[in-house]
């Protein structure tokens, strides 16, 4: 097939992701010109065949498991957050910090912690730490900094929740689309250590708090409020204070809830590896559905027994949980078709034909896919449609031009996770910056030097882990830009970026 129409859905995917920042519009056209080529560019021919040959064909089999899967634990985590729960959790948390670097370590283990859901993590730790962080005289876009430094950059490493079972199904299918059998956990056990740009970011943030940190516009607010020249608008007031009831049960519930899904996460794990000797997709994705209703199940009825919400609360936050995931598996199942799609339109082999043609190095491979992906993710504020539009495309070049697939996988992920920090329009910098009581803009201005940074040292990790493949662990690049990283910033304190 000429080149060209081979790449023509994916150009299109991402132009207009670009242009119009709607992944969902971006993916289904991508599909449709995808199907419209493949069939002989007749209209009728076209429309039957992205249902019928596209997008019911992904609701069936490991997909399925998956949707269903990212369904129960969106509901589980929606449940929490409604019943403030998670707010009474993160509130004991903070309740025992003193000092201004004990504060901000504080917030960077809270944000950890709470690591089942990014926006949650936003919403709750924003309002708990924001009178602690004014009492002790650190600026709010400090805390806007590390709440959303540790909300989707911790979420993505997790393999257990729906960020999790999101990447594992466009990996696994992405595998699959090569030819080549891989479970998606096993795909993310390989991709983990080449998640630069979070791990990374958590590195920072533990050095930003350690040395004591401030950079560019972040810098001068902290000077103006130690001066008393500065000042917040609390027109966004803090939310309402809690009941005696959450106060004293809250943290215990989720205590509970939490308890309830890693035991059952263990007994099955082990029930598992016991009866089949080892674990797969199929088992880990049981596993995670029977995990997470049976701690539904406890919170519900913890929640009833201590007067917190009734069983019919309960279950609508939780059903109603559930459908707010809806605009994600969207995005999910398109993503899924498009990889089809440009398996049969050879699209990987064509762009790889084409970087060496022009004898493109594949050891910069990593590193324009990062590139690219922050480029894209920032744009567009989404992470996962970053991930949707660039998967499918990253397996087959990755493959064709015999580079490491898990290091471009991971500076896939990277990429997207860039966009999600930084870009004005990313939920959860739009919810750090509100939850914080800052400026939205103020927050992104003053994020983004330390993000460029991180970025900046990820961008080098993945060329070190490309020539040094052969030769190093799989953690050698992550460890190498820790230290290099610490390194920078400790020089920085020693200058008028740092505070005494």
């Amino acid at each position: 097939m000429d080149s060209f129409l081979a790449i023509a859905p994916s150009v299109l995917a991402l132009i207009l992701a670009f242009t119009t920042r709607r992944v969902i519009l971006s993916l289904f056209s991508a599909v449709t010109l995808g199907f419209f080529i493949l069939n002989g560019y007749s209209p009728l021919a076209t429309s039957i065949a992205v249902f019928e040959k596209g997008i019911f064909q992904q609701l069936q089999g490991s997909n399925a498991q998956i949707v269903i899967v990212i369904t129960v634990i969106s509901g589980f985590i929606y449940l929490l957050e409604a019943s403030s729960t998670m707010r009474a959790f993160s509130t004991l948390m903070g309740t025992r910090v003193r000092s201004a670097a004990k504060l901000k370590l504080s917030t960077l283990l809270s944000g950890i912690v709470i690591f089942f859901t990014d926006s949650g993590n936003s919403l709750i730790l924003g309002p708990v730490y924001r009178p602690l962080y004014d009492k002790l005289k650190i600026c709010r876009e400090k805390l806007a900094y590390i709440v959303d430094s540790t909300s989707s950059p911790v979420c993505v490493l997790i393999p257990i929740i729906s960020w999790g079972a999101y990447t594992m199904g466009l990996m696994e299918q992405a595998y699959a689309n090569e030819g080549i059998e891989k479970d998606g956990f096993t795909a993310f056990r390989e991709v983990w250590f080449y998640q630069l740009y979070p791990l990374l970011t958590l590195g920072g943030v533990f050095f930003v708090a350690l040395f004591n940190i401030y950079l560019g516009r972040m810098a001068t607010i902290q000077r103006a409020l130690l001066a008393g020249e500065h000042h917040y608008d609390d027109s966004a007031s803090l939310d309402e204070p809690l009941s005696p009831a959450l106060q004293r049960y809250g943290a215990r519930i989720v205590g509970a809830a939490l308890g309830t899904l890693f035991a059952s996460m263990l007994l099955l794990f082990t029930l598992f590896v016991t009866q089949q000797g080892g674990l797969d997709g199929p088992t880990i994705r049981v596993t995670l559905a029977l995990s997470y209703t049976i701690a539904t199940l406890v919170t519900i009825i913890a929640l009833s027994r201590f007067g917190l919400y009734s069983f019919t609360q309960s279950s609508a936050s939780f059903f109603s949980g559930m459908g707010k995931i809806m605009p994600i598996l969207c995005i999910l199942v398109l993503a899924w078709t498009l990889s089809d799609v440009l398996t049969e339109l050879e699209t990987g082999a064509a762009i790889a034909a084409l970087l060496e043609a022009i004898n493109f190095p594949t050891w910069m491979l990593p590193s324009m896919i990062f590139l690219i992906g922050a480029s894209l993710s920032l744009a567009t504020g989404s992470s996962w449609g970053t991930f949707a539009l660039v998967i499918p495309i990253v397996v087959p070049i990755a493959s064709a031009l015999d580079a490491s697939i898990p290091i471009c996988l991971g500076a896939a992920l990277s990429g997207g996770l860039f966009g999600d920090q930084t870009s004005p329009i990313s939920d959860t910098t739009v919810l750090s910056s509100m939850s914080s009581g800052v400026n939205h803009m103020a927050h992104v201005e003053t994020q983004f030097p330390y993000a460029l940074i991180t970025a900046g040292f990820a961008f080098i990790g993945f060329i070190i882990a490309s020539l040094a493949l052969e030769t190093a662990v799989v953690y050698f690049p992550v460890a190498l830009m820790f230290v290099a990283m610490g390194g920078f910033f400790y020089i920085l304190s020693k200058t008028k970026a740092g505070f005494p």
